[in-house]
């Protein structure tokens, strides 16, 4: 792991290895996550990329601001410009899991042609209705609250969430290795993450979509109604898109890794 200063802020980075004859492969963690979620992957994605992991902005080992105006998807999306400069590598996939695939949607929309290909995973394109937004913004804020004001009990409350139940067994210590990094995280960041970058503050860019012409595979589990029929509208307004239900719930890279570094596979060998 290295770290890359980029507008002032320093992001820890990992390039797991550099294979000239493979594509690069940066990979964006979801909320309450840093690079390490993808830690169990590496071995595997190895065989047929250069995985790049990063922590998030307020995530891990990266620059922990506290205002919630640091977040913002313009700054993050330019941060990460940057910092994709900086490594110089090419060619470049982008994958984004939950939050890191909204930033990767940001990203994509700012900069066209940035990326070869677009993997999300249990991903949205935001929220476009003015008073849903308002409701979900108000629901962030609330958990940004609840963060600052008791950690355990808010990590309680998010692990047992409908969203993350798993159809299949979990590998016991990569589930182990899960919890212990999201209690490591720092709440003060946590919570204004929620407030400058959460789906209720974010601009959406789901009126966008049809100018993204990158083609992206998109992934929902099977298990995640809500996420299979966001998916499918995403499916209909994105031109070059395909879409895989894999037997998961939300996290799919936690509850069926196997299932799912094999769609990565084919959707790099058939680009």
């Amino acid at each position: 792991m290295k770290y890359l200063t980029v507008n002032n802020q320093e992001y820890a980075t990992t390039v797991h290895q550099q294979k000239n004859t493979l594509p690069y492969l940066l990979m964006l963690h979801g909320f309450m996550g840093d690079q390490r979620v993808f830690t169990h992957l590496i071995e595997d994605l190895s065989k047929f990329c250069n995985p790049i992991t990063i922590d998030l902005l307020g995530f891990g080992q990266t620059t922990k601001p506290t205002s919630p105006q640091r977040y913002r998807e313009e700054y993050q999306a330019d941060d990460l410009y940057s910092l994709i400069e900086n490594l110089n590598n090419e060619p470049h996939y982008l994958y984004g899991y939950s939050m890191g695939g909204r930033l990767a949607l940001q990203i994509i929309s700012q900069h066209a042609g940035l990326f070869e290909g677009l993997i999300l995973e249990s991903t949205n394109c935001g929220i476009s209705d003015p008073e849903e937004r308002k409701e979900r913004r108000r629901i962030d804020v609330e958990r940004a609250e609840s963060i600052t004001k008791n950690f355990e009990d808010f990590l309680s409350n998010w692990e047992n969430l409908e969203l993350f139940k798993s159809p299949v067994p979990q590998d016991e210590s990569s589930v182990a290795l899960y919890k212990k990094i999201q209690s490591e995280q720092w709440p003060p960041a946590l919570a204004a993450s929620l407030k400058g970058f959460g789906t209720g503050s974010m601009t959406p860019v789901c009126d966008t979509l049809q100018k993204i012409t990158t083609p992206t595979l998109l992934i929902a589990g099977s298990a995640d109604e809500k996420y299979q029929h966001i998916n499918q509208n995403l499916l209909e307004q994105l031109p070059n898109a395909t879409f895989s239900s894999i037997e998961a719930g939300h996290r799919i890279h936690l509850d069926n890794p196997s299932a799912l570094i094999e769609k990565i596979n084919d959707f790099l060998e058939n680009i």
